[in-house]
């Protein structure tokens, strides 16, 4: 009766084993493919769809679009450039979303997210800047 219990025993250690194996194995490839599955989101997202740049390095301003639901914006004016100011401004529908502005030896920056419910022409996001 002893030995049979032994044997047992040591079959149902066997089959934990192949178990907990098993369980590990499929918890590091959800855990190998959810850190891809991140990583590869992360990069599509911080991925720049377009990028304009207007002027020179000591003055201008430039707008990233990142994954066409994010927009960038920069404005700079550094010494040499004979201008005072100049400024960015992110609009839809008519509205102001963000405006910023530098003034001499300066540089400023902002973002703006998209409208993710409508997509049709009237809800185009628009760039403008100006520098004087």
């Amino acid at each position: 009766m002893i030995v049979r219990a032994v044997s047992v025993l040591r079959h149902t250690t066997n089959i934990s084993f192949y178990r907990r194996s098993f369980i590990m194995k499929t918890s590091m490839k959800k855990r190998f493919s959810s850190i891809l599955c991140a990583l590869a989101m992360t990069s599509a997202l911080t991925v720049p769809a377009s990028a304009q740049s207007w002027g020179n390095s000591n003055c201008g301003a430039s707008n990233v679009e990142v994954f066409q639901v994010r927009y960038n914006g920069a404005a700079w004016v550094y010494s040499g450039s004979g201008k005072t100011w100049c400024w960015f401004k992110y609009s839809r529908n008519g509205r102001t979303l963000m405006q910023k502005t530098a003034w001499y030896n300066q540089k400023v920056t902002g973002s703006v997210w998209d409208d993710l419910i409508h997509w049709d022409d009237a809800h185009t996001t628009r760039f403008n800047y100006n520098w004087g």
